[in-house]
């Protein structure tokens, strides 16, 4: 039987209850598993939440601790980052143990919060139609952590991460055969999509030509639609530097989302999101102008996901309309 070692995500507010994760923490390591505690980069904003969710998308269980306190809250979905992590743990099929404290009005002044509607909602919506474990003491919520892993281990069995020499390599070997033929059908497509594209487009736009963007927008108060007027040089100004090394197309849909139109136009909105028609017409126009190409490739966790990255003919058109010019005579 292979040796897995499993990744734990261990989820909690961090200062009610520092000293509890500590010890989870070393006690999962004790189990010879792989604890990610995020003490030096606890989520306190909605840029930092991203990576926080990268990082759970690599772990393999997801242990959550509740006390008297619901967290920092995200002024975009008006949740605490906890609760977020939670949800996205669940959105993503990752086995999840819940541990909520037995009574939170017992708790200490300075370990719960004056208004307890909020971690009142979340314990009753963690604990809903899922096995969950109270817990009022220290040492009983680390035996009831331990002792639930054991057993998860066995029911619900994950992908782990396996020493090399401990692996199957035939199994390894099939499964590499198998990628490399879905990478060249992939490869093939993509090939016929590009030259497709040069045959039968005519009168193509020119990159000094405006093109409509949709978008949503936040602000303080609600979310609403409007549009902005930009060229393809400007377009591909923002995102051609994103390109120099290649993306996948989650990524860079994250990056023009992110700050796109704030830049472009010189708003000021606190998210954008791009209507996903508008950013596949633009990754097709580039594509059609030769500046981009799009491949596919193996992802970090398995399977084969979309990459773009600049062309020769990109590259060059980037330093040309980036490069900053001489003042001198």
């Amino acid at each position: 039987m292979q040796n897995k070692k499993y990744q734990i995500f261990v989820s909690s507010t961090y200062e009610d209850l520092k000293d509890e994760r500590k010890e989870i923490i070393e006690n999962i390591s004790t189990m010879g598993q792989l604890p990610v505690g995020m003490e030096l980069f606890v989520a306190s904003d909605d840029e930092q939440f991203e990576y926080i969710k990268r990082v759970i998308d690599n772990c393999d269980y997801y242990v959550l601790i509740l006390g008297g306190r619901y967290g920092s809250v995200s002024p975009q979905t008006g949740k605490s980052y906890t609760q977020m992590e939670y949800e996205y743990a669940l959105e993503k099929n990752i086995p999840v143990l819940v541990f909520p404290f037995e009574d939170i009005t017992s708790l200490p002044k300075e370990k719960r919060d004056n208004d307890l509607k909020n971690v009142s909602e979340f314990i009753e919506i963690a604990s809903k139609d899922r096995m969950c474990r109270f817990w009022n003491t220290k040492d009983g919520l680390i035996l009831s952590v331990v002792n639930s892993l054991h057993k998860i281990f066995e029911d619900k069995p994950q992908r782990g991460w396996i020493r090399p020499d401990e692996f199957d390599n035939t199994a390894l070997l099939t499964e590499i055969n198998t990628l490399r033929k879905r990478n060249q059908e992939l490869e093939q497509q993509v090939k016929e999509y590009q030259n497709s594209l040069t045959k039968q487009i005519d009168n193509i736009a020119d990159m000094d030509e405006l093109f409509e963007i949709h978008f949503e927008y936040s602000d303080r108060y609600c979310n609403s639609y409007s549009t902005i007027q930009v060229t393809w040089n400007q377009i591909f100004s923002y995102i051609g530097p994103n390109l120099i090394k290649s993306l996948n197309a989650a990524s860079l849909t994250y990056q023009i989302d992110k700050n796109f139109v704030n830049k472009i136009g010189h708003k000021n909105y606190s998210s954008v999101h791009l209507d996903d028609d508008d950013v596949n017409t633009i990754k097709i126009q580039l594509l059609a102008q030769g500046l981009i190409r799009v491949y596919p490739a193996q992802m970090v966790k398995g399977g084969i996901g979309e990459f773009i990255e600049l062309t020769k003919k990109g590259l060059q058109y980037l330093k040309q309309i980036k490069t900053v010019k001489t003042s001198k005579k």
